[in-house]
């Protein structure tokens, strides 16, 4: 046995060379490209410019075929691919569709809008079933995606299903948890209030805390001149505040629904124009996303699309000028932790690791057509699982691994010499 191990120690500089040779000849991984000064880092972060995407509607409707046609017109007459398509499901609707394994084929980051339910039953573990099911289909797609669950959470028309704002800081985490169980790391997830609240501070309490947020996100329209009594806002008017808010978090932000109405002639163009111009100065803004669509509200008819007038969908085109943005080419984690000020109340206990899925208590999905600020219910037909894709990431050989493995037995049998 000893001359065993002599031999053993006498390989062991030649199998330590032959490693270090394998290494070299295997390609260097990418190092992530760094973020635009002034931008926090995070999973999807591009180093340069920013993403823009939006929420694309058919003007006849829903469905498969229509939701194809709206999103390769609108490309096609812009002259390129959107950066982030945006889609919109009930609490209840399965995810991924075909929608997400279809953007990704034509390069483009899908992000999914999942609504939510009373957040205690998410919080005890009732949901488990279905969120572990939703968090396995993500992991299969072997690729990030951002997922935008139960946004503008301190409006009005989510406070019947929020039973206070610890509630909710335990449904998310608990929601999170349960997908990095799931081994769903792929889950890019953005947290987004109303721009105002965060201007204001009243979204804030709601903020479930760094190690469960990777971007903070703010929704701010300018419904003037239909809705009576607003005023005409400008971008900068409505995100002036949100930027000044959002920052102290430390995270990437993005805009992830915003419109403009037509007014004056040229004013839509204009508008669109000067938000370019103001994100542009305002770097740690990495991504915007339009809700292309028209709406009714309250009896009140919005047009919000891109194209209400030539010159507006020139204005709209703008937003693509500028630093294009790159895309990362691996998920680099996010990190970091809360400012003090603004920590989760000390008083919400951690939660605690998911137990085994339950089946879930099953409601009926909504089928209302999306909305600003309530825009769960968006056409879900034609759904199939999303297919698997590759990793960018990079796996050592089998002979590098044989290797590896040989020299920890080599380096146990020395200890035991």
């Amino acid at each position: 046995m000893r001359t065993t191990r002599s031999r053993l120690k006498l390989w062991r500089p030649a199998l330590l060379a032959l490693v270090a040779l394998v290494a070299t000849l295997l390609p260097p991984a990418p190092a992530p490209p760094a973020a635009a000064a002034g931008r926090p880092s995070g999973p999807l972060v591009p180093a340069s410019g920013f993403y823009v995407g939006a929420y694309t509607k058919h003007i006849d409707g829903y469905g498969q075929q229509r939701a194809r046609e709206a999103m390769n017109d609108l490309e096609s007459r812009l002259g390129r691919r959107l950066h982030i398509n945006h889609h919109f499901y009930a609490w209840a609707d399965s995810f991924p569709s075909w929608r997400e394994p279809w953007d990704l084929e034509n390069d483009r980051i899908p992000m999914i809008s999942w609504n939510g339910e009373n957040t205690d039953a998410i919080a005890r573990g009732d949901w488990d079933g279905m969120i572990a099911a939703r968090a396995q289909a993500v992991a299969m797609m072997n690729t990030p995606v951002f997922i935008r669950w139960f946004w503008e959470m301190d409006g009005n028309k989510k406070q019947g299903f929020i039973s206070s704002p610890a509630s909710y800081q335990k449904a998310w985490r608990h929601i999170v948890d349960v997908f990095r169980t799931a081994g769903a790391n792929n889950a890019v997830w953005v947290w987004c209030p109303n721009a105002s609240a965060i201007g204001d501070g009243t979204a804030l309490k709601y903020y479930p805390g760094a190690g469960y947020v990777d971007w903070v996100c703010g929704d701010g329209y300018n419904f003037a001149p239909n809705r009576p009594g607003d005023e005409w806002e400008t971008f900068a008017q409505i995100y002036n505040g949100f930027y000044a808010g959002a920052t102290k978090l430390g995270k990437p932000l993005m805009i992830g629904e915003f419109g403009v109405l037509e007014r004056k002639p040229g004013e839509k163009e204009q508008w669109f124009r000067q938000a370019h111009d103001w994100i542009q100065a305002h770097p740690a803004i990495a991504a915007v996303v339009y809700f292309n669509a028209d709406s009714t509200t309250n009896g009140i008819y919005y047009d919000w699309r891109v194209d209400t007038s030539p010159s507006a969908f020139e204005g709209f085109r703008y937003l693509f000028t500028g630093t294009a943005p790159v895309k990362p080419s691996t998920l680099e984690p996010s990190g970091g932790s809360d400012p003090a000020i603004l920590a989760p109340d000390p008083a919400t206990p951690p939660v605690e690791e998911p137990a085994t899925p339950a089946p879930p208590k099953q409601s009926k999905p909504r089928t209302t057509a999306p909305t600003p600020g309530d825009s769960a219910g968006a056409d879900t037909s034609e759904a199939s699982p999303a297919s698997g894709r590759g990793s960018a990431g990079r796996v050592p050989s089998p002979r590098l691994t044989w290797v590896l493995e040989l020299l920890r037995q080599l380096d146990a049998a020395s200890v035991a010499t």
